[in-house]
């Protein structure tokens, strides 16, 4: 048998680990929904899958699941003073001051973002006190010129600066 994992210890060493900063967004009954997400990733490029991991409590889940489609907005700079107000758990006024469209499914994608994803959903599995809700990309964007957001051991950096040479090319 295997001894328990402290909690505490499993968020501080999950925290470690460099990730990218989404704000998954979906609308459901003439609301609007989003919540940060940092547990996001390519699944498949034929057909094109992507996943992210939602708390089952969440409500965005609930209206993902309502909807049956979502958008990952993947963010940047310009978001740095909204970030917060997703990643919270309280719902109150997440879109304020946010400009955003909407593309075939009618997700709200952010404006300004990195990179975006629209999607339906494909599936839905159990992944213990989380969902991993698996989208089929039906359109996306890309901005190479925004500067993304990163999260790192509950902090949000700016990842500003001239890329380098990818690993393994000389």
């Amino acid at each position: 048998m295997s001894t328990p994992i402290d909690a505490t210890l499993w968020r501080e060493a999950m925290g470690g680990f460099l990730t990218g900063v989404t704000v998954v967004t979906t609308t459901s009954g003439g609301k609007i929904a989003g919540t940060a997400v940092n547990a996001f990733s390519a699944v498949s490029q034929a057909p094109p899958l992507l996943l992210v991991c939602l708390d089952r409590a969440s409500r965005s889940l609930e209206a993902i699941r309502e909807a049956g489609f979502f958008a990952v907005n993947v963010l940047s700079e310009a978001h740095m003073d909204v970030v917060r107000r997703f990643a919270s758990k309280s719902s109150d006024d997440r879109f304020r001051d946010v400009q955003y469209t909407t593309e075939s499914t009618g997700a709200p994608v952010l404006s300004g973002s990195v990179a975006w994803f629209d999607c339906e959903v494909y599936a839905i599995h159990d992944g213990g006190d989380h969902e991993i809700v698996v989208g089929r990309v039906l359109q996306l964007g890309s901005d190479r010129e925004a500067a993304p957001l990163a999260y790192h051991r509950g902090n949000i950096w700016c990842l500003t600066g001239r890329e380098t040479e990818p690993a393994g090319r000389s």
